[in-house]
């Protein structure tokens, strides 16, 4: 499963400079959490863990989306879509399906 998540395009994830390298870590825990959501699906509770953290790394609602907007330029994943999702599904294991699927 790690190899089809590997096999992605190759892009930079959205960082804030002010952000030390545990912070860096959290948010590209996250963000490879919403990879997964998009590409081999992820359990409800590992997502919903790393989106909280990364909630409260950057809890400004304003930067949240500025980072949303250079992600889903850099990827084709959307954060808010893919944390929507996720919010209001219940099932334990989930996997986004793009109306292109």
């Amino acid at each position: 499963m790690e190899d089809e998540l590997m096999n992605t395009e190759n892009y930079e994830y959205p960082l804030m400079p002010e952000w030390d390298i545990s912070e860096v870590i959290i948010a590209t825990d996250f963000y490879q959490a919403v990879e997964k959501l998009y590409t081999i699906g992820i359990s409800r509770v590992e997502f919903l863990t790393k989106y909280r953290r990364f909630q409260e790394l950057e809890p400004a609602k304003m930067t949240q989306k500025q980072l949303d907007k250079r992600f889903k330029t850099a990827s084709g994943y959307s954060i808010y879509a893919a944390s929507q999702y996720v919010l209001k599904n219940e099932q334990k294991f989930q996997r986004f399906k793009t109306k292109k699927e």
